[in-house]
């Protein structure tokens, strides 16, 4: 009731909780700066591919998130159109919408239920995940949070290919009887499959211009240009998306009896909260609690909201977790990974399980 309050205080119109023109003049800019970059990279310019990852996530970060919301207009149209600004980079919108909305949303860190807790297995990611299996003695045991660094890097591989393929295919995702991340049933296989083409020419282009072409363009200049967007992309949406949820302090002990919107804003983390410019690189991310709570409100207003916001959390006992900025962030992400995925902990947990 608190936090409605807040919102309605805040927004008296829905319009007033959606992008800014500040926000608006962002998005522009950055979508210049990406079709240069995509200019330069047809051409094999080192200087625009080395760009590219970086102009196309600052493209997406002021459209996507928001759009797949309903935050970024309060004209549905330009939410559906914007949506595919995650294109061909980052992710298809049409496996995004159930995972994230449906899944993501309502059961963060829910092994059970969040899928996203299933994109780096077998590295285990919460607490309640099922700990990965090795017949080794727990201190010689693989960790596989090495498994999750390695896919980190090629995260938008699977989340542009492998995933709408499982659908068009009808394959079931690794490990499971059924397919983890399907599209909504109004979405044909026809309309999936044409979503995909961008991704494809960006992926085939430039072996197909070394093979055919005449001009004396360095060998290296294809090999960055083919493989460059797809990693950069990756190491920059998994550091964004992961650190908000992959940490000790973010994992629930109690499914069942919280507070909904409570669990929302405990399994989440924050950073930087109060920095705009840091708002609008990482899409809002960094203000994950908030978002989550609110998640009909475009993020170039979370700086203003957050104090706010936090003050009604901690009056109802609920403690935003947070951390310093997303460089410590990112350390502690990966120190939990690290230790989750240890086999003392998972002897542990297995301990704990028997007892219980």
């Amino acid at each position: 009731d608190d936090l409605q309050a807040l919102l309605r205080r805040r927004f008296p119109t829905l319009e007033s909780s959606k992008a800014t023109a500040g926000h608006w003049a962002r998005t522009w800019a950055a979508a210049a700066l990406a079709a240069s970059c995509w200019f330069g990279w047809l051409r094999f310019d080192p200087l625009a591919v080395a760009l590219l990852p970086v102009a196309q996530w600052l493209l997406a970060a002021h459209t996507v998130h928001e759009a797949t919301h309903g935050a970024l207009s309060s004209d549905p149209r330009v939410n559906f159109w914007a949506q595919f600004t995650a294109h061909p980079l980052f992710f298809n919108v049409f496996v995004w919408v159930p995972q994230h909305l449906v899944s993501h949303h309502q059961h963060t860190n829910d092994p059970a239920r969040d899928v996203d807790l299933h994109h780096f297995a077998p590295a285990r990611l919460a607490r309640a995940q099922q700990k990965p299996v090795s017949a080794a003695p727990p201190q010689t045991a693989f960790n596989h949070a090495w498994t999750f660094l390695w896919k980190g890097c090629l995260t938008t591989v699977g989340t542009c290919f492998l995933q709408p393929m499982r659908t068009l295919l009808d394959k079931p995702t690794p490990t499971f009887d059924e397919n983890l991340t399907p599209v909504p049933s109004a979405v044909s296989k026809r309309t999936l499959a044409l979503s995909m083409v961008p991704s494809f020419i960006v992926l085939l282009y430039p072996p197909l211009a070394l093979a055919a072409s005449a001009a004396h363009v360095p060998v290296a200049a294809f090999l960055a240009a083919w493989l460059w967007p797809w990693v950069g992309a990756s190491l920059i949406w998994t550091v964004m998306t992961q650190t908000s949820h992959v940490q000790r302090s973010t994992q629930p002990e109690d499914a069942d009896g919280e507070c909904w919107t409570a669990r929302q804003i405990g399994t989440s983390l924050d950073y930087s909260t109060g920095d705009p410019l840091v708002t609008a690189l990482t899409a809002g991310l960094n203000a994950q609690g908030l978002h989550h709570a609110m998640p009909s409100v475009a993020s170039c207003h979370f700086p203003e909201l957050y104090e706010e916001y936090a003050a009604i959390c901690r009056k109802h006992g609920v403690e935003p977790r947070t951390s310093r900025n997303i460089g410590t962030a990112s350390r502690e992400m990966v120190e939990w990974l690290f230790d989750v995925n240890s086999g003392a902990e998972a002897e542990s947990n297995e301990l704990v399980e028997q007892a219980i």
